[in-house]
């Protein structure tokens, strides 16, 4: 089979700081200062839960963290669950953004999956309290933000199959995956994602190799699997 070659060089994964959260004032407009609110019980939150879990997070510990009052928390969000919501559907926009963009940019198609994998596991590894509490307590909190959590792996399995598209476009040979296929790689690659984050292990270049490399070999795209393979052309990562 014959395909257009792979990228010359892969991205390096690094990640950035996140700068701490101004509080609100009352010298603010009214709009920016319960922004900046929401921000900090977000945050709060999120370290709450992931320290705690879901179940096991109050509303006191959450307000505490987040350095509010109970009244303005309750100002700016029903309950405990709508405060999560609004907090998970934020970040997952902002998340599958990214990596939408890069599915969808410049370049070559091989070049495209690595980068959009890239800044995926990357925006992971900048907040891990983030990750944990959006991504593994999501799944089992309540119905409401576990169908909320699935749109959100409907909504990668959509940028997935669009870049498959692309690849079976320019190349016809390539043979259309089975549902069954699209399954298989979609919880595989979640189930690892959940298992790492759990763990409370940071993601590296290698696990974007393996994870590209398993994709480019369930669609049979052999040459460029093995290019995946050359762990001395990926640059060392840096985590801050």
């Amino acid at each position: 089979m014959s395909v257009k070659p792979p990228p010359t060089a892969l991205p390096t994964l690094v990640a950035s700081r996140r700068g701490r959260l101004p509080r609100g004032s009352s010298s603010l407009p009214r709009e920016v200062a319960q922004r900046e609110q929401r921000k900090r019980i977000v945050l709060g939150a999120a370290k709450v839960i992931a320290d705690m879990g879901y179940a096991d997070a109050s509303v006191a510990q959450i307000i505490a963290q987040a350095g509010v009052s109970r009244a303005t928390f309750y100002t700016l969000f029903g309950d405990k669950e709508a405060c999560f919501l609004y907090g998970f559907n934020k970040l997952s926009n902002a998340h599958l953004g990214e990596v939408e963009r890069e599915i969808n940019g410049a370049g070559l198609l091989p070049e495209r999956l690595i980068n959009a994998i890239t800044v995926y596991l990357r925006r992971i590894n900048i907040d891990q309290h983030l990750a944990r509490a959006f991504i593994t307590e999501a799944q089992a909190a309540t119905p409401g933000l576990r169908s909320a959590y699935g749109l959100v792996q409907k909504r990668l399995q959509r940028g997935l199959q669009s870049w498959i598209d692309q690849v079976r476009q320019e190349n016809p040979e390539v043979p259309e995956p089975s549902g069954t296929d699209m399954s298989l790689m979609m919880n595989g690659l979640n189930g690892h994602v959940i298992a790492q984050v759990r763990a409370g292990e940071s993601f590296s270049e290698d696990h974007i190799v393996a994870m590209c490399r398993y994709i480019f070999a369930t669609l049979g795209l052999y040459e460029w699997a093995k290019y995946a393979q050359h762990a001395d052309m990926i640059g060392v990562p840096t985590f801050t």
